[in-house]
C-alpha cells in the first residue's frame, strides 16, 4: 500500500511541476515588444515572412531591414521570435524553442 501511495504521489508531483513549467514564461529579451514562440517559417521574402505555430495558425509579418537573410531559417525548425512593433516588424532575436513547447 505504501508503494502505491508513493507512486501516486510521485506522478502527482511530476504533473504539478510540468504544469508550472508550461505556465511560467521565459524572460523576454531586452527591448522586446512581443514574442512569437514555437513558430515555423513557411514563407520568406525580402519584405515579408509567414510563420505557422503548432495549431497551424499562420502569422504574416512585414519585415524591416533588421531581419536576417531568409537562408538563416531552417525548414521545419521550431523557433521563438522576439520582435518589436513599428510601421514594420523589427527583428530583435531568435532562439530554439524549448523541447516541451514543440510537443504542444
Amino acid at each position: 500500500m505504501k508503494k502505491i501511495l508513493g507512486i501516486v504521489a510521485l506522478i502527482a508531483l511530476v504533473l504539478v511541476l510540468s504544469d508550472l513549467a508550461n505556465t511560467v514564461p521565459t524572460a523576454p529579451v531586452e527591448g522586446t515588444s512581443f514574442a512569437l514562440k514555437g513558430q515555423r517559417v513557411v514563407a520568406c521574402s525580402d519584405t515579408e515572412i509567414v510563420l505557422v505555430d503548432s495549431h497551424q495558425t499562420a502569422t504574416k509579418l512585414d519585415k524591416d531591414g533588421s531581419w536576417p537573410d531568409c537562408s538563416a531559417f531552417q525548414a521545419n525548425e521550431v523557433v521563438d521570435f522576439f520582435l518589436s512593433r513599428g510601421e514594420k516588424t523589427h527583428f530583435i532575436s531568435i532562439e530554439r524553442t524549448a523541447w516541451w513547447r514543440k510537443a504542444m
